[in-house]
């Protein structure tokens, strides 16, 4: 009986964890609610995230990255990436480590309710849209907001606004993820309301609930470099 509660706790040993269990100090917390966790990953030079699991998820770099990600099976593969590099990963176990001599950060935004293999869906074409349609359009077809891939469970828009350029009024009518690339100085305009200017860091997140409470506004750009920000919307 002891081997055999001894072999049983080696197992449950090796099976893969969750990624803050593995390493709490690399691995931190942004946001969570009943659809997804928002984790910030960090590592420094050279630093390793041992082996741990995700349900499926999307990646978002916010540092150029070069790194070895190591299988159970003990094979691994190398990438490289640049900030702002984003891609969708179906559930995977994994470990992690930095090969490079500058720290990498990502934001990993963990899908909870991703029960079934995602299915690409065909970009919304943002080209077609000109001045002389309506003032407000939904935020996939405002020209600033490209949309690099969309499935059933999430829409990713990268959005680039040159300097001293300022967007179309555009609603957000799904919960959204907004993840700043870049940083600078940027104003807002929420419709029928007076303009705020804001300071934005590099890497910040925020979380906005646009399924309960849609919300239309327009940014510009005050800064000298293009403001960049990869938004996730939430879908149904």
């Amino acid at each position: 009986m002891r081997l055999l509660v001894l072999a049983v706790l080696t197992f449950f040993s090796f099976l893969p964890q969750d990624a803050v269990v593995v390493n709490s100090k690399m691995v931190k917390v942004e946001f969570e609610n009943d659809r997804v966790r928002i984790l910030r990953v960090h590592f420094a030079p050279y630093e390793r995230l041992d082996m741990h699991s995700h349900p499926a998820l999307i990646v978002v770099a916010l540092t150029p990255n070069s790194r070895r990600a190591f299988l159970p099976d003990g094979s691994h593969q190398d990438l490289t990436g640049k900030a702002g590099d984003v891609a969708w990963r179906e559930p995977l176990a994994h470990a992690v480590e930095n090969l490079g001599n500058e720290p990498i950060e990502n934001i990993e935004i963990e899908f909870k309710k991703a029960t079934s293999p995602a299915v690409l869906v065909t970009p919304t074409d943002s080209s077609h849209v000109s001045s002389a349609q309506p003032e407000v359009v939904p935020v996939e077809q405002e020209g600033h907001h490209h949309v690099p891939f969309e499935n059933q469970y999430a829409r990713v828009l990268d959005v680039r606004i040159p300097p001293g350029e300022t967007t179309r009024f555009h609603t957000h009518a799904h919960d959204n993820i907004s993840i700043r690339i870049s940083g600078g100085q940027i104003q807002t305009q929420f419709q029928d309301k007076e303009w705020q200017p804001s300071t934005v860091k590099p890497g910040a997140v925020v979380f906005s609930g646009g399924s309960k409470n849609p919300y239309t506004h327009c940014i510009e750009n005050l800064g000298t470099s293009t403001y960049r920000v990869v938004d996730v919307e939430l879908l149904p």
